[in-house]
């Protein structure tokens, strides 16, 4: 059958052989994607939507500090290209070596202050939301804890939190 092109039913033109093995040859790479978890855009193992959130969700935030002491979230979303996937540094922010937790938070700040902004330290927090906990009718605030704080090319790990964990609020909390 090399060589012969079939007839569509609509009785339009035949389907080259490249694109049906271009399409078999996809649609082939897109299972191995999802049986093996894979996540390689547009191929996915589609966890964004199938992993199993718990009520405790916790997640990190960043904020620089100005002279006055006070802070603003850094706006990675407004930042050049390069820093808008940071979102996801900070997740493996914890793994960084001291030196590449110093750097990253010296580009963050840099990448500030190109903006006009002060910046005289970089803040991380460790935010927890537990979606199960309401206050009226809203949802109860985050806990806030700090975790790291940049200033003058070194990290400084804050202390462990007490076992009831961090005041509620915090910055813009």
């Amino acid at each position: 059958m090399s060589g012969v092109r079939s007839r569509p039913a609509t009785g339009g033109e035949p389907v080259a052989p490249w694109t049906r093995r271009f399409v078999w040859a996809f649609l082939a790479v897109f299972l191995i994607a999802g049986v093996f978890g894979i996540e390689a855009w547009p191929l996915t193992g589609w966890r964004l939507f199938a992993d199993a959130r718990t009520a405790r969700q916790a997640s990190f935030e960043a904020f620089t500090v100005d002279a006055a002491g006070g802070e603003r979230p850094i706006p990675f979303g407004e930042l050049p290209v390069r820093f808008r996937g940071n979102v996801q540094v900070l997740k493996g922010y914890q793994d960084l070596s001291p030196s590449r937790q110093a750097a990253v938070c010296s580009a963050w700040a840099d990448a500030v202050r190109a903006r006009g902004v002060d910046v005289r330290e970089v803040r991380i927090y460790r935010v927890q939301v537990d979606v199960s906990k309401r206050v009226g009718k809203r949802a109860a605030p985050p806990r806030r804890t700090l975790r790291w704080s940049c200033a003058g090319g070194a990290v400084t790990a804050a202390p462990a939190a007490p076992a009831g964990g961090a005041a509620p609020g915090g910055p813009g909390g």
